[in-house]
Parts: structure tokens; sequence; C-alpha cells
């Protein structure tokens, strides 16, 4: 019995030290191994180095100026143009030698 527990023992060790841990992150044969340390941390002695801290940049961006809304001008009317000989308007006389007239179009009814 005794050479039956030895031999088992033999056998179990093997298989414990041919083995791996397989984190559950393995992925298609790449592995990724997180190492990390569990107890009581001690330092003794000063730090290996130091640096000053240095609070980030302060940025500071000026508020915008307000938008401003210039309304256009009012349009100019549009204006016919009279020929006093031959009398009528542009483009019913193509020429008129006497000089053009404007004239500020009528925009409401009719006069009866």
């Amino acid at each position: 019995m005794n050479k039956v527990a030895v031999g088992l023992l033999v056998i179990i060790a093997a298989l414990a030290g041919s083995t791996e841990p397989v984190p559950a992150w393995e992925h298609r044969g790449h592995r990724a191994f997180v190492h990390g340390f569990w107890g009581p941390r001690v330092f003794l002695g000063p730090p290996a180095f130091w640096y000053p801290y240095t609070p980030p940049p302060v940025i500071v961006e000026a508020a915008p100026a307000p938008q401003v809304y210039v309304e256009p001008p009012p349009a100019a009317p549009p204006y016919w143009y009279y020929c006093e000989s031959p009398r009528g308007y542009y483009p019913s006389v193509p020429q008129c030698p006497g000089g053009w007239l404007q004239v500020v179009p009528r925009t409401g009814p009719p006069a009866s």
C-alpha cells in the first residue's frame, strides 16, 4: 500500500507541476497576467526619487462678445420708367429720345 500511495503522490505532484494557471481572460492563445501584491506594505528609507507637484495649467477663455443683429434697410421700391415722347413704359417703348422718368408704381387698388 505504501508503494501505491507514494506512486499516486508522485503522479499528482508531476501533474500539478506541469500545469500553469490559466486566467479567465485568456483569449485565442494570448495571455495577459495581472500582477498584484496582497499584504502589508512597508517602506524603509527615503523615496527613490522626488519631484515637485505642479498643478495643471489654468486655461482662461475670454467671454465671447454679444451678438449684434443688424436689420437690413428696407429695400428701395422698384421703379418703372416712363417716356413722354412716344408715350409708354419700358419695355413696351424700347428707346426714349427725351429721357426716361422714374415712376414709383402704384401698389394700391386701381382708382375708379
